[in-house]
Order: C-alpha cells, then structure tokens, then sequence
C-alpha cells in the first residue's frame, strides 16, 4: 500500500508531466507531449502506459480503487491525462484513438467528481461541460451514459452546481429525459 507522502510526490510528478504536455502540445512537438504523458501515466498507475491503455475502464477503476475507496485525485489527474494524450492523437490523424481516449476522460472525470467526499465542485464541473460538450455528437459507452445520468441529477439537487453548469433547470430536466430514454433498458428500477 502507498504512503501519502508517496502518493503526494508520484501525483505531483504527474501533474509535472502533464503540464510540461500541455506545452509540447502547445509548440506542435505532439509526440515528445506523447512521452510525457505516457511517463505521467506509468507514475500513477506502477505500469507501462501501454498496458493502461488496453486496459478497460473498469479495470482501471478498480486498480484505483483501495478498501472499496476510489483514489479521486489519482483518477481526476489520469482524466486529464487521457484528455490531453486524445487531443494529441487527433492531432497526429488517429481520429479513433483520440475519440476513445477523450471518451475516457469524460467517464473518468464523471467518477472522480460523483466519487468525491467534497461534492461537485465547480472545477470538475466546468471540467465535465467542457468534455462533454466536445463530445457530444460522439455516442458515448453505456457506462460514461450512466455516470452522467448520475451528473445531471446531481446538478438539479445543488443549486450552486446547476448554475456552475451555466445550465437552466429545464435543460438538465430536457437532457435527463433524453438520457433516461435512451438508457432505459440499462437503468436499473433505483436509478430512475
């Protein structure tokens, strides 16, 4: 099991890793961004980038998952991660991994803010829109549908988070609706 000081300094790491990114992304230098990232990734998880990658999103959550506890701060920064390293490959013509890995932030993203003991705070929010909105012609796994399911209901319970949104209660109830048409078969009865 992780120290905290240990888990401190890998996230720290990573975080250094992400930004220096985000740089190298910004310059056209994609595939150094690429290495940074994948070293970023390899400090959070203890394994190559390439294994994360093929992994499913189940499979990452539960790695990031102690005592039935979800590491949120691990999993926020490995969103970005994800988000960025899409970015990235739509850049360098891979369209279909950039999609998937974007689609990954989003889900992870969605489970890093629902999982927090802070509630949605309006970081992760914007976070979400912003993702969400970049992806929202994309048909999204059932999984990321049911998490943001889960968002949208959320945001009608907190006034402050509906308006962190920058969305009326009437489009999240429209987009909610919409939502619980198309996932009608996947909703369990608790969940409506």
């Amino acid at each position: 099991m992780f120290t905290e000081d240990y888990l401190m300094r890998i996230i720290n790491q990573a975080l250094a890793a992400l930004l220096s990114a985000v740089g190298l992304k910004k310059r056209g230098r994609y595939r150094e961004a690429r290495q940074s990232i994948d070293q970023a990734v390899e400090w959070l998880t203890s394994m190559p980038a390439g294994l994360v990658d093929q992994m499913d999103d189940e499979g990452i959550l539960s790695m990031l998952t102690v005592q039935e506890r979800l590491d949120v701060p691990r999993l926020a920064l490995l969103a970005d991660l994800f988000w960025e390293q899409g970015e990235i490959q739509v850049q360098l013509d891979q369209a279909s991994q950039g999609r998937s890995s974007c689609e990954r932030a989003l889900r992870f993203t969605l489970e890093a803010a629902l999982a927090s003991e802070a509630g949605l705070a309006s970081e992760s929010i914007a976070k979400i829109e912003t993702r969400r909105q970049a992806l929202m012609e994309a048909e999204l796994p059932i999984e990321t549908q049911l998490a943001l399911l889960d968002y949208l209901q959320r945001l009608l319970q907190n006034d402050a988070a509906l308006a962190a949104a920058g969305a009326s209660r009437q489009d999240i109830d429209s987009q909610l609706a919409k939502l619980q048409d198309r996932l009608g078969p996947y909703l369990k009865p608790d969940r409506e």
